[in-house]
């Protein structure tokens, strides 16, 4: 299953408890690529200065403009920004981090999946699966326990693409989660990584939710293929 197939994109973001909606959709692609926007030396340091404005809105705009830019000096301005005081400033922070994809970054936003607030979290999740550093790992495992649905499936999401065995079993717990769309992505992500060893449980799986089950074939189909 090509890794750019591997998170179909849904309307998750949509029930999400921020007025921004900075959050990403649980579409992840090998690493999502972005063309980065390019701005002048003057722009650049005023965007970093503005991480540090009086005004959230100021900070949280300029997280997502320096995203957007993805130079790789603005990783530590944005690290700190993980903390700011500000929700909106701190998801769009973990979301820019993801889009920069340095590794410098790995440890600051598996700290965030732990964020009160659950865009942090979902976007902190979607960022560590762009990365695609192992060490988040273990944290994204985690956090596949979350109160919250949105960000259990990207952390399943996240797990897929960084295609790591020790997700396997966790993985298996999530098929039998209330939302369908988490068992959908539970389904993906283990078809992704590919570990022959529960092609049997995949078998015998059925589920109320066609998407789901349509889900569980191509896995299945997917397992076969690397027998």
């Amino acid at each position: 299953m090509p890794a750019d197939r591997m998170c179909e994109a849904f309307d998750f973001v949509e029930g999400l408890s921020s007025g921004r909606r900075a959050g990403r959709t649980a579409q992840l692609a090998a690493r999502e690529e972005v063309t980065p926007m390019k701005v002048s030396a003057e722009k650049f340091e005023a965007l970093i200065k503005d991480l540090k404005d009086d005004s959230s809105e100021v900070r949280a705009r300029a997280a997502e403009a320096l995203g957007k830019v993805g130079d790789p000096r603005a990783v530590e301005p944005l690290i700190s920004a993980l903390l700011d005081i500000n929700e909106n400033v701190r998801a769009e922070a973990a979301e820019a981090l993801g889009k920069i994809r340095d590794s410098r970054a790995v440890d600051p936003l598996s700290n965030a999946l732990q964020d009160a607030n659950e865009l942090v979290r979902w976007n902190a999740a979607w960022a560590l699966g762009n990365i695609r550093d192992r060490r988040a790992v273990e944290p994204l495992i985690a956090v596949l326990q979350d109160k919250s649905s949105y960000v259990r499936l990207n952390a399943a999401c996240a797990l897929g693409v960084l295609g790591d065995r020790a997700a396997v079993e966790p993985l298996l717990s999530l098929l039998k989660d209330e939302s369908w769309k988490v068992r959908y992505q539970a389904t993906r992500a283990l078809g992704m990584i590919g570990d022959s060893k529960i092609l049997k449980y995949l078998e015998d799986m059925s589920d109320e939710s066609p998407i789901v089950q349509k889900a569980v074939q191509e896995a299945i189909e997917a397992l076969k293929q690397r027998k």
